[in-house]
């Protein structure tokens, strides 16, 4: 199977690069954890969008928040409501959407070492405009975004194929694909190139 899309915009933030919410609103910028800084931070650097859909990547989660609960829970047994459900994960992209009155849907994956890879196919393979978002607050807060298109836009055409290889996509691949340092990034179940 192949399949032409366009790569409209990109993002990445590298772990210790200062992230960036001062575009929210006080009260919403006070509740966002680590983690979802990360991704309004790379969310937002990829500029304003239609109503499209989101696909959020993270491996480990909401790893502060979910600490924070658990230590809660152990001195009196309680667990703050808006902590616990802040720390599931597709917190970020419900947020977001929320923030931006986005009416698309969005999805949340976790999917081990492969979680890039299954996000990835996630956004490219539903045919129409998708936003990709992959964040983790451990090791320093990083992540990088894309926003994705049908192959009318043409800005910078992809070629999608399916392809079997023996690698997860790692976030190095990632940034260097992105970033145009690479022309191609292949994982277990897809090869993405960039067309000549």
């Amino acid at each position: 199977m192949n399949r032409d899309i366009s790569l409209l915009a990109t993002a990445i933030l590298m772990p210790g690069d200062p992230v960036d919410v001062s575009f929210a609103p006080p009260p919403v910028r006070r509740r966002l954890s680590p983690l979802q800084r990360i991704f309004f931070t790379l969310a937002n650097r990829l500029g304003p969008c239609a109503n499209e859909s989101i696909v959020f990547a993270c491996r480990d989660g909401e790893d502060t928040l979910t600490r924070r609960i658990v230590a809660d829970y152990a001195v009196d047994g309680s667990v703050s409501p808006h902590r616990f459900s802040t720390s599931v994960y597709n917190a970020s992209p419900g947020l977001w959407s929320i923030l931006t009155k986005n009416r698309s849907p969005y999805t949340a994956i976790a999917a081990g070492e492969d979680t890039i890879e299954c996000g990835l196919i996630e956004a490219l393979l539903g045919g129409q405009p998708a936003t990709f978002v992959y964040a983790e607050e451990t090791g320093g807060g990083y992540g990088a975004a894309a926003r994705f298109a049908p192959d009318i836009h043409r800005e910078r055409p992809l070629v999608l194929r399916h392809e079997a290889g023996d690698a997860s996509i790692s976030f190095a691949a990632l940034t260097d694909f992105l970033t145009g340092r690479s022309r191609e990034l292949h994982g277990r179940w897809i090869g993405i190139r960039v067309e000549s």
